[in-house]
């Protein structure tokens, strides 16, 4: 049996929604972005993602005032759960297309995730390309440039990380960064495009959201990085 874990039912309140999905090859560290993105520590097991995972958090643009819940859908990278985790693209605002720097297989692999996202996805969804375990620097496979490269040939938004940077660290303006940085650039670039096109975010039926979860804010139009943190960590 392909087990799928899915969200609780959507209980925000004049939240806009944001559906982020991550993609690329099993073992390139995707859970673990999450995770410390979402409770800024490591994941508590190695175990590879089954089906599907999913997280949330809310973000808030001060200068705006605009408070989005961003839905995030963590694909299993195993070629057996695909028709699984194609399903989940569907309505997704972005997508973080995860490789391995310390992994030539990894890069190789990209076309055919991004070929599949495009595939199962609106034309319009913004794509980041992130290069993971930069601690890993002595073992990198994939120069910068040549990701740079392939993220300009294909109009991706580019970064690397490392999950065990604390989250804040940096300026989404850097390559290389700590996964809130990411999360971001990217959501700022999801907001650009709908205003682009005419659009507004989703807006979801959220009423109990913030007494019901322990949320998280952001500040998008302040890289300093201030914050209200909630306690507690699922991962």
């Amino acid at each position: 049996a392909i087990l799928v874990q899915v969200p609780p039912p959507l209980c925000i309140a004049a939240a806009r929604g944001m559906k982020i999905v991550l993609i690329g090859e099993s073992s390139v560290g995707k859970s673990a972005l999450v995770c410390r993105f979402v409770h800024n520590r490591l994941p508590g097991d190695a175990k590879a993602t089954v089906g599907i995972a999913y997280s949330k958090r809310s973000l808030v643009d001060e200068d705006t005032g605009e408070e989005y819940a961003l839905q995030i859908w963590d694909t299993a990278g195993q070629e057996r759960f695909q028709s699984v985790s194609t399903h989940h693209y569907r309505a997704a605002d972005g997508a973080l297309l995860v490789f391995d720097i310390s992994s030539e297989r990894s890069f190789q692999s990209l076309d055919k995730w991004l070929a599949e996202l495009r595939e199962n996805t609106d034309p319009n969804v913004v794509v980041a390309l992130v290069g993971t375990k930069v601690d890993l620097g002595h073992k990198r496979a994939v120069p910068p440039e040549g990701a740079q490269a392939y993220a300009k040939s294909n109009g991706l938004l580019y970064m690397e990380t490392s999950s065990y940077w604390d989250r804040s660290q940096g300026s989404s303006k850097d390559v290389a960064a700590g996964v809130e940085r990411i999360f971001l650039r990217l959501l700022r670039a999801v907001v650009q495009q709908q205003r682009d096109l005419g659009r507004n975010p989703s807006m979801l039926d959220i009423s109990s959201y913030h007494e019901a979860n322990r949320e998280t804010r952001i500040s998008l139009s302040d890289d300093s990085g201030r914050r209200q943190r909630g306690e507690g960590c699922d991962c």
